[in-house]
């Protein structure tokens, strides 16, 4: 007895199954991360060491073959490249495709813990390579305020509060001003009193400190207590003293005279000004048009970098973001926070489509069945396989850890293509065989007996045109894989589809007595002539 046969005797089992798949397939998408592109992680890590005002060739010497003679022994490292230049070292390890790049990165890191000290304040930093590690939103924030109070405000208020949302793994603010407190040293008066810049920097160093202060005993509880010596303001910093002098050299028998203390100020200029610029945001409204021109308002801001957290969903995460951006905007009505950059928008769009293709190829592949079988019994059989293929296809993308992005939506509306034709052929089979006055339980068995082999066969056929593309390694392999993956389960879901599903709509649809339309037509016209 064939599959068919069997879908068509427990048409109450084959009913919960597939009311099963669609419960799991949508709790499926709703679990699924989305992002924009697929999971590719470089199999390369980068040592970035720092070394200030040192030659090339110390560094070289000093730090980088160091380092290059420590790593040609990790596990999966198959080239390593460096590039000395003044005061910085860089070593790129390269690994083989498919390496695990947490397991190579805590390697690395324990090989830089137990290399030792490489010299005073050297410190190497691992750093990766991952195209998925762009932010996922850019906010701007412009004010009536200057740049420095607006980024402060950005730095204390703002990024902390969106930090604190989940799916959000840093928020990193770019542009603006920031405060520097600049001391410019007058050498001829600095030397005129035989200091250095040294001891300047040592007493800056001593008079800005803060200190524990020992504890004190109340009754059951003691209490830290703490010496605060940082400084509050900028006239606090020209009274440091950075100079003593004793007139009499401390002599014995000198007479006693008055102590001369030279301050910063004396050797110094101190000045509140602003960190030399890095970055600077310039957002462009189209909301905001140009009196003087029709072209957007540029308005100089602070820019607000969103990254995501690994495996977060990307669209759910900006939906986050804009309600505490609404928020802000309350409890701070004389910011403007615009959304300039959000991924959010292109992947919900891609989904829009998505969607609409299944809907859209749905109702045309209604019409087409109607206008050539002119009965909406077998068309409605097969608008109900298209979108239950795809939520089956949810759930296999969820358990092999596939994300919904531009490839695997390429390969699911691909797939939508292509699974009409298993369901198209089988109602097409059993329609005929009802044609020819067999009974619905009997059509719909003999008619999907009759084709599952071959459209087994063609669908095994493109599948395996796909399927090997998830052996092929290099950043072809990682990022097809995804695309590759869903038309392979969008067809497999399809013949099941076809194969269990629609053979038992077909066979509870009309009666052993009914006669098909085209068949009831045909004898009409042979009993006329």
């Amino acid at each position: 007895m064939s599959f068919s046969s069997r879908s068509i005797e427990r048409p109450v089992a084959v009913a919960m199954l597939f009311l099963a798949i669609a419960f799991i397939g949508i709790l499926s998408l709703r679990r699924l991360p989305i992002d924009l592109l697929p999971d590719i992680a470089y199999p390369k890590l980068v040592i970035h060491t720092a070394y200030p005002d040192v030659g090339p060739a110390e560094v070289e010497q000093f730090v980088t073959r160091r380092i290059e003679a420590q790593f040609s022994r990790v596990p999966g490292v198959e080239r390593i490249e460096s590039v000395s230049r003044e005061g910085v070292s860089l070593v790129i390890l390269r690994f083989a495709w498919g390496t695990n790049m947490e397991f190579a990165v805590l390697n690395v890191r324990e090989k830089l813990d137990n290399m030792g000290e490489l010299g005073n304040d050297i410190r190497p930093t691992v750093l990766r390579t991952d195209p998925t590690a762009e932010p996922i939103m850019t906010l701007s924030v412009a004010g009536r305020g200057d740049l420095r109070n607006l980024k402060d405000l950005a730095e204390s208020v703002i990024r902390r509060r969106l930090e604190q949302l989940d799916g959000v793994a840093q928020a990193s603010v770019t542009g603006g001003l920031e405060r520097e407190i600049q001391i410019e040293i007058e050498p001829r008066l600095l030397e005129s009193y035989g200091l250095t810049l040294a001891s300047v920097s040592q007493a800056l160093d001593a008079a800005n400190r803060s200190g524990v202060g020992g504890t004190i005993r109340r009754g059951r509880y003691r209490y830290s207590l703490r010496t605060i010596g940082e400084f509050r303001s900028v006239e606090e910093i020209g009274e440091v003293v950075v100079f003593k002098d004793l007139p009499g050299g401390n002599a014995p028998g000198a007479p006693p005279a008055r102590s001369q203390y030279v301050t910063l100020s004396d050797v110094a200029t101190i000045r509140d000004g602003y960190r030399d610029r890095e970055s600077i945001a310039r957002y462009c409204s189209a909301a905001r048009v140009d009196s003087a021109s029709t072209r957007p308002a540029c308005q100089e801001s602070v820019g607000v970098l969103l990254f995501k957290e690994a495996g977060a969903n990307t669209v759910t995460v900006s939906d986050t973001v804009r309600v505490v951006i609404e928020q802000l905007s309350r409890e701070y009505p004389e910011l403007t926070i615009d959304v300039a950059m959000d991924q959010a928008g292109f992947i919900a769009n891609a989904l829009q489509n998505v969607m609409q293709e299944v809907v859209v190829g749905g109702i045309l592949a209604f019409l087409v069945l109607f206008l050539f079988l002119r009965d909406a019994r077998y068309p409605v059989a097969i608008a109900l396989a298209i979108p239950l293929s795809v939520i089956a296809t949810f759930a296999l993308l969820d358990a092999t850890g596939i994300s919904l992005n531009i490839m695997s939506l390429g390969g699911l509306a691909l797939g939508v293509g292509l699974l009409m034709d298993n369901s198209i052929v089988v109602i097409e089979n059993i329609f005929r065989h009802r044609e020819k006055g067999l009974s619905p339980a009997a059509a719909a068995a003999l008619g999907a007996e009759e084709v599952q082999a071959a459209i087994t066969t063609s669908t095994l056929t493109t599948i395996a045109v796909f399927g090997p593309i998830i052996y092929v390694e290099g950043i072809a392999g990682a990022l097809f894989a995804s695309l590759s993956l869903a038309v392979a389960f969008s067809l497999a879901v399809s013949v099941v589809v076809a194969l269990s599903l629609l053979p038992v709509m077909a066979a509870r649809w009309g009666t052993d007595d009914e006669v098909p339309a085209p068949t009831r037509t045909r004898r009409a016209m042979r009993a006329v002539g």
